[in-house]
């Protein structure tokens, strides 16, 4: 990190030393013995419980800790073998290649269609690999079977290649005999070719390649939105008995604790995990194309025992003992409370909640007080975990901590930089009478696996929780339908974005990557606007 914007602070935790998340290694490792898990089911918990501890010391994986797990995937990938699916019913509509372990557990699997032309082609939509058996050349495995299956087919192969040439992975489709489309059928007048890539076997003997190649894109793209479709919803039905086998193998790792009534902080935090994971499961899917949710996810339901369960949703334990990390402005740092420079994980989860529109209504339905305790049942009922965002005020100032994955650290600090780069870029410019100001983050903490940034508090919510809001609460959808608020408030931000692309023609990523908070009334539930004759102003809009 950049040392105009960071400095890194260490301070003690105190004498008495943290508990440490390998105290659990041994007994999770004995549980998963005991109870005879398979070992997908035994790495999708290892991956849940530790794979953010695990990211946080640079290991290259969460399993280094487990004794011989990491043999036990490496052997378990050579013994693997293929399996050959047609379609069947309206619910398997894909040629389906599966990769299988000796015991008949699915480790990969690649989908095909057939495109029904003069010169029979098999389009590849999809494959996709066990993060834990990645890198262990199951990938090239999987696409050399698909490669001898369109040779005994006499076919061609075909497939949407999403990797741009410059990465190395791009390499491997071209050492196995793969060429770009463009290679056959320039000069055709066919545009939007660049990522398609062909694998003629040496069984294909035409004259007319180039021709039927034309045809068969053509066929392609009028049926790319339906098969999209179907891929999207075959992903979801995987993703859902993924999750009910998780849940289940959960069940039985902590059955004695849930049947006694003693339950732990881990099995309270394996189980919101597991539930914070379906929520953002949930919240991907509506965003699918074509997805019409054919497999419901009312299909995925957890115990009732379960969902009786406090939250646990921020972790307790370092992986060994280590002091916490602090990043960022060091005047600020040095005012700050003395426990929560020592012990910032228990300082701001004790914090009070931040009060967005969401967790507003929600309180509101419920007829309740802002709630200090939820259960499993509760973050389920809103949608989301109200517990990631806590307001904090310090010497009259009004701060949000939010707490984020371990995975999104990288991506935190490439949008600080890019924060501070453009701060004084934008600092005068106006869209439609909206003033744009910068709201980076002022501090970063590491404690117990946990990462919190610090910002101020602005007077305005996300722009996607503003939008909802119009369109959803009762007080703003008819205001919204006459006024278009949203297309306004959606115009503002796609300027504001193309000026942006402008300033860093390079960092497009990190444009894509910046979140809008739109000015707001919390406690009336209003967009803070202003209408005249030009038209509707938000008079302040947030980047951070």
């Amino acid at each position: 990190m950049e040392s105009e914007i960071s400095g890194l602070f260490q301070k003690s935790l105190g004498e008495e030393p943290p508990m440490l998340f390998s105290e659990h290694f041994a007994e999770i490792q004995e549980r998963i013995e005991r109870t005879g898990l398979g070992l997908k089911d035994a790495l999708s918990i290892i991956d849940l419980t530790f794979e953010d501890h695990s990211l946080q010391h640079g290991a290259t994986s969460p399993y280094e800790a487990f004794e011989g797990l990491n043999q036990l995937i490496d052997m378990t990938a050579h013994g693997a073998t293929i399996g050959r699916f047609k379609p069947g019913d309206e619910r398997q509509r894909f040629h389906t290649l599966e990769i299988n372990t000796e015991e008949g557990e699915a480790l990969g699997y690649l989908n095909m269609v057939y495109l029904r032309r003069n010169l029979p082609c098999y389009y590849l939509v999809y494959v996709e690999v066990l993060s834990s058996f990645r890198g262990l050349g199951l990938g090239q495995k999987i696409l050399k079977a698909f490669m001898e299956f369109v040779r005994e087919k006499k076919a061609l192969g075909l497939l949407d290649n999403i990797i741009p040439p410059a990465e190395p992975t791009y390499e491997i489709y071209r050492n196995l005999g793969w060429k770009n489309v463009k290679e056959y059928v320039n000069g055709n007048g066919e545009e939007g070719l660049e990522n398609y890539m062909v694998f003629v076997p040496e069984s294909v003997q035409t004259e007319t390649l180039k021709k039927e190649l034309v045809r068969i894109l053509f066929l392609l793209k009028k049926k790319r939105p339906v098969i999209d479709m179907h891929d999207n919803e075959d992903m979801v039905k995987r993703t859902i008995e993924e999750f009910r086998s998780v849940h289940k193998a959960l069940l039985q790792l902590f059955d004695k604790e849930l049947s006694t009534g003693t339950p732990s902080p881990l099995m309270h935090f394996m189980f919101t995990r597991l539930a914070v994971k379906l929520l953002g499961f949930r919240r991907r899917i509506t965003t699918l194309i074509g997805y019409t949710g054919g497999e419901s996810l009312e299909q995925i339901s957890l115990a009732d025992r379960v969902k009786g369960l406090p939250i646990q949703p921020y972790s307790l334990w370092n992986v060994k003992n280590d002091a916490v990390e602090i990043h960022g402005e060091k005047q600020l740092l040095r005012n700050l409370p003395e426990d929560l420079r020592k012990e910032p994980t228990f300082f701001i989860e004790d914090l009070p909640l931040y009060e967005r529109p969401y967790l507003r209504n929600w309180i509101k339905k419920k007829g309740t007080p802002s709630p200090r305790h939820l259960k499993i049942a509760d973050i389920l009922d809103l949608g989301f975990d109200p517990t990631r965002l806590r307001e904090f005020r310090h010497e009259g100032i009004a701060y949000i901590f939010e707490r984020i994955s371990p995975h999104f650290f990288p991506s935190l600090v490439r949008k600080w930089r890019f924060l501070k780069r453009i701060g004084k870029k934008t600092q005068d410019l106006r869209f439609h009478g909206t003033a744009v100001q910068i709201n980076p983050p002022l501090l970063i903490f590491r404690d117990k696996g946990n990462i919190y940034v610090l910002r101020k508090k602005v007077e305005g919510i996300h722009s996607d929780e503003a939008l909802d809001q119009l369109k959803t609460a009762l007080n703003l959808r008819e205001m919204n339908h006459l006024t278009g608020i949203d297309r306004a408030l959606m115009r503002v931000i796609n300027e504001i974005r193309d000026q942006l692309r402008g300033f860093s023609p390079r960092l497009q990523k990190e444009v894509e990557d910046l979140t809008y908070f739109i000015p707001w009334d919390i406690e009336k539930n209003m967009p803070r606007i202003q209408v005249d004759d030009s038209g509707i102003s938000l008079g302040t809009l947030w980047i951070a």
